[in-house]
């Protein structure tokens, strides 16, 4: 599949939204309180959802955090077959499709007491917006950018680059 072509992207609108009560019925197995499933219920309510021929992309625009003065975005990312990613060229290609090619986005891997892992679903965090109304730069990373598509006599490896259709 993909490789950096994710295809092309566009705003998802449900149409006759279940009530909270169908929306809970398939999780009844997996007994969550009433109020976790009430906050699951408001969140994907609230969240932008982006679909392309790929994958399933939710925003949500309202992340608490603690980085004051920071705007961050958590895109919630999965593949419409239900399948893994994992490939780094999927995941900056949406970040940038769905964010801006400048913003950076971090994911994370959290303390064991706090992993969440029911689904083959991703999570970037993407800063927006800093203190002075511009993408900023995290300070951890490369500050160069460079990008290998070819496979030769170099000591590292990489497959060629699909080429994107437009």
């Amino acid at each position: 599949m993909s490789n950096g072509n994710v295809g092309t992207f566009k705003r998802a609108h449900f149409v006759g939204e279940d009530s909270f009560a169908e929306w809970a019925r398939p999780y009844a197995a997996l007994n969550l309180k009433p109020q976790t499933l009430r906050r699951l219920y408001d969140q994907q309510r609230r969240d932008v959802v982006y679909l392309s021929e790929h994958y399933q992309v939710a925003i949500n625009k309202q992340l608490r955090h603690g980085f004051a003065g920071s705007t961050i975005w958590w895109l919630s990312i999965k593949r419409i077959d239900k399948q893994p990613i994992m490939d780094w060229r999927d995941l900056q290609a949406i970040k940038s499709q769905l964010c801006g090619a400048e913003a950076e986005a971090i994911q994370l891997f959290p303390a064991e007491s706090r992993v969440v892992d029911t689904s083959n679903q991703y999570h970037l965090y993407v800063f927006m917006k800093g203190t002075r109304g511009k993408f900023p730069r995290l300070p951890i990373g490369f500050d160069d950018g460079q990008i290998s598509d070819h496979e030769d006599d170099t000591p590292w490896k990489q497959r060629p680059l699909d080429k994107v259709s437009s």
